[in-house]
């Protein structure tokens, strides 16, 4: 089965420099895909949620017209450019209202690679800031490999809706009940589960993959994003 995203979509845009129609069509999903993480972060920052999604779309016009310039290879994650890229442009934009204050220009800053998770320039902010973010991208990420399991199953609307519950930790009746309001026995249930999460287990590396530079990485960008759901 072909999950959601192509494994190599943010090492096409690396590899392309950002330049090309395939490269371009790839960040526009990506950018589309993690839209919420934004948002989130920028709610964090005060602003209402309006408020929040009118300045996401402005970032990720800026961001998709410009591409992503030129990205050192190895730069690894669609996650850590991400937000150092909203950071620099939070940062310009205060740069901005300050000069327009004082009636002069504005100076836009460089963006420079720092650290996985702190990349670019340094702005005000919490390490909350960093782990709302995480989070948001996790639940994102997750919601996309739900999505996805549950489209493959779209023939078995009815099924999937009652043990979808086991995948999202939402199961409020046992096993054995489920059994019996599909008419099946509990032991094909425990299976159709386990295959079930097998599948969905796939769909998230396949979404971690679509997010990397190298192969190598998704095992350790999905332990930090399941230890950033894991602390809230």
């Amino acid at each position: 089965m072909t999950p959601t995203f192509h494994p190599t979509r943010w090492t096409l845009v690396l590899r392309a420099r950002g330049a090309g129609e395939e490269a371009k069509m790839a960040l526009s999903e990506l950018c589309a895909a993690y839209y919420e993480p934004v948002v989130a972060f920028l709610r964090r920052e005060g602003r209402d949620d309006d408020a929040a999604r009118d300045l996401a779309h402005t970032f990720f016009e800026g961001l998709l017209t410009g591409g992503v310039g030129a990205p050192e290879p190895g730069r690894g994650r669609f996650r850590s450019y991400l937000l150092g890229a909203l950071k620099h442009f939070l940062a310009n934009r205060r740069a901005e209202e300050r000069a327009a204050k004082r009636g002069g220009g504005a100076e836009h800053l460089p963006l420079a690679s720092e650290t996985d998770t702190s990349p670019g320039i340094p702005v005000p902010g919490t390490l909350d800031d960093t782990l709302v973010f995480d989070r948001e991208w996790a639940l994102t990420l997750i919601g996309r490999a739900l999505a996805a399991l549950e489209a493959e199953n779209g023939a078995k609307a009815g099924w999937f809706a009652t043990l979808r519950p086991w995948l999202d930790g939402g199961a409020q009746q046992s096993q054995a009940e489920a059994a019996r309001a599909l008419g099946m026995s509990e032991t094909a249930v425990k299976v159709a589960i386990h295959r079930l999460r097998e599948r969905f287990r796939e769909l998230v590396r396949a979404e971690v993959a679509a997010t990397v530079d190298d192969p190598s990485e998704v095992s350790g960008e999905l332990r930090h994003l399941i230890a950033a759901a894991g602390r809230w």
